[in-house]
């Protein structure tokens, strides 16, 4: 494969077209279908990409998409890898793409388990207003030299198809078309919250009324308390203050003084 590919060029019409189809996505399995292509298109392995979304001051959920096997994911969330998985704590704090042999230090799960037998990846990370951080996984077992010009060849490309489908993704949960199962590992069991009904949660045990959370959402009132209700079915509850402790003991919310962060994996 990489005989053809380093000769290759980018087709303009299917890279204009990708582009297109990312911003008119409207489910989960068209954005897979999607990126599966640009892998298949690119040359790569394998895939992951995901982003941060803060839920307070202290506490964050991690939603990635990954076509790892599932026996992978669930190592990775059991160990709470994703706290201290190097290549997104680097992509943290930069803006340009970069390979993993060149990271001056990897965790151990990363050199191993998570390679298996993959030679290098390629870490695109995306940053947008209001804090929003994404990134974009790309693994390969091409010879080092031999690869090298291909990625600085498609280094402009990736990082705009990178920018996309993050965006893809955050608009797909926040509209509600994606239902991710967040990887529990206290209880050892899966509990699906939108990520409103956690925001809501947490702003009623912030002390905030109805009518606050109403405002600092910029939702209705009456939403505000779909969002409440409904959490509190999904958490088999009869009351907010039940809802809100039984998320606190399972790690679905994190409080201020509490820091935590959840994975949503797909």
């Amino acid at each position: 494969m990489l005989d053809s590919i380093k000769d290759s060029r980018i087709p303009t019409k299917w890279f204009n077209s990708t582009l297109k189809v990312l911003c008119e996505i409207e489910s989960s399995a068209q954005l897979i279908d999607v990126v599966t292509d640009i892998k298949l298109q690119l040359g790569f392995d394998s895939i992951a990409y995901g982003f941060v979304m803060p839920n307070n001051f202290r506490s964050e959920d991690f939603y990635i998409y990954s076509d790892a096997p599932e026996e992978w994911k669930k190592t990775y969330s059991q160990h709470e890898y994703w706290k201290i998985d190097t290549r997104i704590i680097t992509a943290r704090q930069q803006i340009i793409p970069f390979r993993w042999s060149d990271l001056p230090h990897r965790a151990d799960f990363i050199s191993s388990k998570l390679m298996m037998g993959i030679y290098d990846g390629i870490t695109i990370p995306v940053h947008g207003p209001n804090h929003f951080f994404g990134f974009l996984h790309y693994t390969f077992r091409f010879d080092q030299k031999k690869i090298t010009s291909w990625i600085q060849y498609i280094q402009p490309y990736i990082v705009h198809l990178a920018q996309h489908i993050t965006q893809a993704k955050c608009d797909l949960i926040q509209r509600g078309l994606l239902s991710p199962l967040i990887y529990n590992v206290s209880k050892n069991n899966s509990i699906v919250l939108s990520g409103q009904q956690r925001r809501c949660l947490v702003w009623v045990a912030e002390g905030k009324s109805t009518e606050e959370i109403s405002s600092i959402l910029d939702i209705s009132v009456s939403t505000v308390n779909k969002h409440l209700d409904g959490a509190s079915k999904l958490l088999n509850t009869n009351s907010r203050a039940h809802a809100i402790a039984k998320a606190i003991d399972g790690k679905l919310i994190g409080l201020e003084y509490k820091k935590n962060s959840n994975l949503f994996y797909f």
